[in-house]
């Protein structure tokens, strides 16, 4: 059989971590469950992390900062005060939303639908993309004031923040349908793209939906809600390009 490399075996360990710390939180989290899991004894998984400190910071490392030119020491060492919560930090500071910080430097947009659209988009990959790692963080909250304060107090209420000044701009040039709180239709948004690209996937509702039809049905169903129809037309939002006539 051929032989596993570390690389390999580091990204199954946190891949096993990320599901175990993300559906049961911190404390419930074992290791060896997540050693059993993982085609081991928990022996040999303290041959790649020290402890299960060092496995919690693992994951945060898997998804943020370990790529084929970088691989951490083994076994992962236990991290100090605060260094775990830093990797965090730095990692989502490092997650990118383009499109909608483009709108937001731009007053006169030439196709407001089409950026609803791709700012909506935008959000969903994203969300998509990340949901096993958010769903850690959000366990794992509860347990620890610190990620508590970085997450909601800072990171996710500024993603909401962004959102609601975004439409607000836009409904107060009366490019987007008026809503009576912009922050309160940012967060119905926001709430929508993560159920959906999110937590659906965590229970019973996971295979329900088709993945790429549930996406283009919210994307259309959002935009026909914020974009006003123009007289004698469907908007761009409500079709993407392949179902128009």
């Amino acid at each position: 059989m051929p032989r596993v490399s570390a690389r390999d075996r580091l990204s199954v360990i946190a891949t096993v971590a990320t599901e175990h710390f993300g559906r049961l939180g911190y404390r419930a989290t074992k290791t060896a469950d997540v050693a059993a899991k993982a085609g081991m004894s928990t022996g040999s998984l303290f041959t790649y992390v020290e402890s299960k400190e060092a496995l919690f910071h693992l994951v945060f490392l898997h998804w943020f900062e370990m790529s084929s030119e970088r691989l951490p020491v083994l076994p992962v060492a236990t991290p100090g005060e605060g260094e775990t919560l830093g990797v965090i930090e730095a990692g989502l500071r490092q997650v990118q939303m383009p499109r909608i910080r483009a709108a937001l430097a731009d007053d006169e947009p030439a196709d407001v639908a089409k950026e609803l659209r791709e700012i909506i988009e935008e959000r969903y990959a994203l969300l998509e993309h990340y949901w096993p790692l958010l769903a850690v963080i959000e366990r794992c909250a509860v347990e620890m004031p610190a990620l508590e304060a970085a997450w909601f107090g800072l990171a996710r209420a500024g993603t909401y923040e962004e959102l609601g000044r975004y439409l607000e701009r836009r409904m107060a040039a009366g490019l987007l349908r008026p809503m009576t709180d912009s922050e309160v239709a940012a967060r119905l948004v926001t709430e929508s793209l993560s159920w959906f690209a999110w937590h659906r996937r965590e229970g019973r509702d996971a295979n329900l939906y088709d993945d790429a039809a549930g996406k283009r049905t919210v994307v259309e169903f959002i935009c026909a809600a914020l974009v006003p129809p123009t007289v004698g037309e469907t908007t761009a939002c409500s079709l993407s390009p392949q179902r128009q006539p």
